[in-house]
């Protein structure tokens, strides 16, 4: 048990050390100079999008989740932040092509730089675990179901993009806690 939590911490290592330093700047740059950042992704990949926007409140920005009841119309000067593993999802082709239409910025995080997606986003962050996993399923070792392995690199990348535009926006882990929710 303990070994093959030892072997998918290995695997996130991996995977987290080919993240390329200029898409991620390029990347918190351009939720820096965001009006409104709208987040969206299907599955576990959409439920860390949710944390990313949770974080993004706590930074102070005018975030939302697509496809909330409260999700205003996007316009210029937004960005909509799009994380898929693939992206090849028709659904989140048509979010980037409304993201467009508006005249806002799109941004994806994806493991397929080639993808449908990420090739007409304006930015992409590439969070690669594709060949780790082909490299386990090759050797016939067991490995992370599903994309869980593209999930929880998206999450520690996403909680560094905050780490960094704290650091940028000269914000404490104390300021973000005053605006953490009080529902509690």
């Amino acid at each position: 048990m303990m070994r093959r939590l030892q072997v998918a911490g290995q695997d996130l290592l991996k995977v987290l050390r080919d993240v390329k330093a200029g898409e991620l700047k390029a990347f918190e740059d351009e939720v820096l100079n965001s009006n409104r950042v709208f987040v969206t992704g299907l599955g576990r990949t959409g439920l860390m999008a949710r944390g990313l926007a949770m974080r993004l409140m706590h930074l102070g920005r005018r975030v939302y989740h697509v496809g909330d009841v409260i999700t205003p119309a996007m316009r210029q000067g937004d960005l909509l932040i799009i994380g898929s593993r693939t992206g090849r999802s028709k659904v989140l082709q048509i979010f980037e092509e409304i993201g467009h239409k508006t005249k806002g910025r799109v941004a994806v995080v994806t493991a397929d730089p080639e993808s449908p997606v990420a090739r007409k986003a304006d930015v992409v962050l590439t969070i690669d675990d594709r060949p780790v996993v082909a490299a386990r399923r090759r050797r016939n070792e067991p490995c992370l179901p599903l994309g869980s392995l593209f999930e929880q690199a998206f999450l520690v990348v996403m909680d560094q993009v905050v780490m960094d535009l704290m650091s940028a926006l000269d914000l404490t882990e104390r300021d973000l806690a005053r605006i953490h929710t009080r529902f509690e």
